[in-house]
């Protein structure tokens, strides 16, 4: 930060903040668990997904915040997230599925600008507590940072200045994708892009999942992030939130069903069965991305690095689709475990309701076979 910067640290909650912490407090504290046996000792454990840390948003945009609380167990008395010690959401007695993990959502529709510090804490019945804090910006307008810093607010097309080379970072496609009009697959189509096509990235969006790029002098031309090669640090470039979202119904993805084969055995390749409903009034319009961890029932602690997807192809409102994702477990033999499977992992595909996206197995013992 430069000393320039007209940012000071918050002391004390200004009466608009207030406003949004009396507001927050009942809205939109989302929490969805996984089964697991109800065994759980020591303190919770935190960790904070979105935002990162000194994320930099501008006034008026709503911050999302997702965390996940870890080792949770029955006696979980109360999970709360403040800002700057302030309350924004609070429940009391959360886990009732006595899940291992407990991820959360809460929206902070922000207003003035300063430097904020989110913090989200977690409460046993017998006090042992975690506490995990993320610190971000909020600016009033475009300008406010110093160049290496800036934040811009978005423009219609017709008025759309230059983009200056200094606020642009090189970037390359690492495959052919479809340019659209805002950050998320709902949004129109304006071009498409081939593999190994050089780009000026100029902005991201909140969640560092869309890029806006410089692209025939459109203000909004949007790619997903993960089909970009970048050749710089994308921290420094505008946060933006992009156009308003289209008017639609809208799509919304449920797990209706998940099934594994019984008996899993180490090294030999099982599949995973999920049975995908589309429950929006739209049409998915896009691939998405299916995924199945397996996961130690005794703690929640992951048991495969990095799975791999499973694409569930377009869905008609209220189509359905059973797919089949192989697993191969190696990890904890005569251990129990559960397979978590997660619909539109990297929430690429926006939805009426995020909170349905998540389903868990039943509970097995992983066979010894040819293990040792």
């Amino acid at each position: 930060m430069h000393s320039g910067v007209a940012i000071k640290r918050i002391k004390a909650i200004k009466p608009a903040l207030i406003l949004i912490a009396l507001i927050c407090a009942g809205c939109n504290l989302g929490f969805t668990g996984e089964p697991a046996p109800a065994s759980f000792e020591g303190a919770p454990v935190i960790k904070i997904a979105s935002p990162s840390p000194n994320q930099i948003f501008l006034a008026g945009s709503t911050v999302i915040v997702q965390a996940r609380v870890e080792n949770a167990g029955p006696d979980l008395a109360r999970i709360s997230v403040l800002l700057d010690e302030a309350l924004l959401g609070e429940k009391v007695n959360p886990n009732e599925t006595n899940a291992a993990v407990l991820p959360l959502t809460l929206d902070w529709p922000t207003s003035s600008a300063g430097e904020f510090t989110i913090s989200v804490l977690a409460e046993r019945g017998d006090g042992a507590a975690a506490r995990e804090d993320v610190r971000v910006l909020v600016v009033a307008e475009a300008g406010a940072e110093s160049p290496s810093t800036t934040v811009s607010t978005p423009v219609a097309p017709e008025s759309a200045p230059a983009i200056a080379a200094d606020i642009a970072v090189a970037g390359m496609m690492l495959q052919p994708a479809r340019i659209r009009q805002g950050p998320g697959a709902t949004y129109d189509l304006v071009g498409n892009l081939d593999e190994n096509q050089e780009i000026a990235i100029v902005a991201v969006n909140a969640t560092g999942t869309w890029v806006r790029i410089s692209y025939n002098d459109l203000a909004d031309a949007w790619v997903y992030a993960e089909f970009v090669s970048a050749s710089g640090d994308l921290s420094q470039l505008p946060v933006e939130a992009g156009p308003p979202l289209p008017a639609a119904g809208g799509v919304n993805l449920v797990l209706e069903e998940v099934r594994i084969a019984a008996p899993i055995v180490c090294g030999q390749q099982s599949n995973v069965q999920a049975r995908i409903r589309n429950a929006g009034a739209d049409e998915t319009g896009s691939v998405a991305w299916v995924i199945a961890e397996a996961l130690l029932a005794s703690d929640g602690s992951a048991l495969i690095d990095d799975p791999p997807p499973t694409y569930l192809n377009t869905l008609k409102a209220d189509e359905e689709s059973m797919i089949e994702i192989p697993i191969a477990l190696t990890r904890r033999v005569d251990e129990e475990q559960f397979i978590r499977v997660i619909v539109d992992s990297g929430n690429h595909l926006p939805e009426t309701d995020e909170t349905d996206n998540t389903m868990n197995s039943a509970s097995f013992v992983l066979q010894r076979g040819d293990c040792g």
